[in-house]
């Protein structure tokens, strides 16, 4: 499977999970005029995290990899932190 749909998909789920079980309001964009791809996690008006990728189209494959992965890892903290505080006001 190719790393980045696998990545993708991730990132996807994530923001999905976000919506369904937490306060937090995600919203990924891939915009094919501005040839960009931009995620974005809020608590209310605040952003809690935010990432953009330029030029999407014409990234290098593994320095792509390398920033999907890392908005990944960024969203499995906030995941973790989400249920972490939830077992503990339980």
């Amino acid at each position: 499977m190719d790393t980045n749909f696998s990545l993708f998909n991730q990132i996807n789920s994530l923001s999905y999970w976000l919506l369904l079980e937490s306060n937090y309001k995600s919203s990924v964009k891939l915009n094919a005029d501005d040839d960009c791809y931009f995620i974005s996690v809020k608590k209310g008006y605040e952003i809690l995290y935010a990432h953009e990728i330029a030029n999407f189209s014409k990234k290098n494959k593994q320095y792509l990899q390398f920033e999907l992965a890392a908005i990944v890892n960024h969203l499995l903290h906030i995941k973790d932190s989400v249920t972490f505080n939830r077992n503990k006001s339980a």
